[in-house]
């Protein structure tokens, strides 16, 4: 038998493409989404666009004012604290969950990760650090089996990535989240699920932390350049 390939409609590419460019920071908070020009630029016509647009509107990553038209959503600070809180419990189960159940094999994947921690820190290379920190949830999410919480992690971390950055802007911050990831792998590699989910969730409340630190220190300088001219 032949394998047959589906193509994807027009308007699941389109979302796709966007989505993904929000979420990579590629498109910024408040850029105008302009239905004639996306369709242009992908070389569709205007109709998946719109209908692309709306789900990304349900999504949250994209806001709609009638006659002003689609913009890239601004992740406000309640927002990102309720990302947070919501993450912190479903991370803490998924962590515990897989603390109980993950075999060997992908036990020694989440150490593989570790272990290329320990070369970025021990280089200082701290960007390549939080490409790696997103590997790991990444394979957290990949390795959990529950499929109600999989889904919920998947819809979460992808609107945590745009926050990433902020959490982790400084080499104190990247240094204090990779021994908070170390705690982490030590107590599932000993197969302490307490353990695990504990520091799972104190590793969450501390991102949040950090965002919260960073957000203010750039309304602090904003402040000072303002008092400055």
């Amino acid at each position: 038998m032949h394998n047959i390939k589906c193509k994807l409609p027009a308007s699941v590419m389109v979302y796709e493409k966007i989505k993904s460019s929000i979420l990579n920071n590629k498109l910024q908070p408040g850029v105008k989404l302009v239905e004639s020009d996306l369709a242009k630029m992908l070389n569709v016509s205007r109709t998946p666009v719109r209908e692309a647009l709306r789900q990304l509107e349900q999504d949250g990553l994209v806001t709609y004012e009638p006659q002003k038209g689609s913009t890239v959503s601004h992740v406000s600070i309640a927002y990102a604290h309720e990302l947070y809180d919501v993450r912190e419990v479903l991370e803490g189960l998924a962590i515990r969950l897989l603390c109980i159940n993950l075999s060997t094999k992908d036990m020694n994947k989440l150490k593989g990760i570790i272990l290329m921690m320990d070369k970025t820190v021990i280089n200082n290379n701290y960007d390549k650090h939080i490409l790696l920190h997103k590997k790991w949830t990444e394979l957290i999410v990949d390795l959990t089996e529950n499929r109600i919480l999989k889904n919920n992690l998947i819809t979460l971390n992808e609107n945590l990535s745009r926050l990433r950055k902020i959490s982790l802007s400084n080499t104190q911050q990247n240094l204090d989240a990779y021994k908070e990831t170390k705690n982490i792998f030590k107590a599932m590699e000993n197969r302490d699920p307490d353990q695990s989910e504990r520091y799972a969730r104190m590793h969450v409340k501390k991102a949040k932390e950090r965002f919260n630190q960073n957000i203010m220190n750039e309304f602090e300088n904003s402040l000072e350049q303002v008092n400055l001219q």
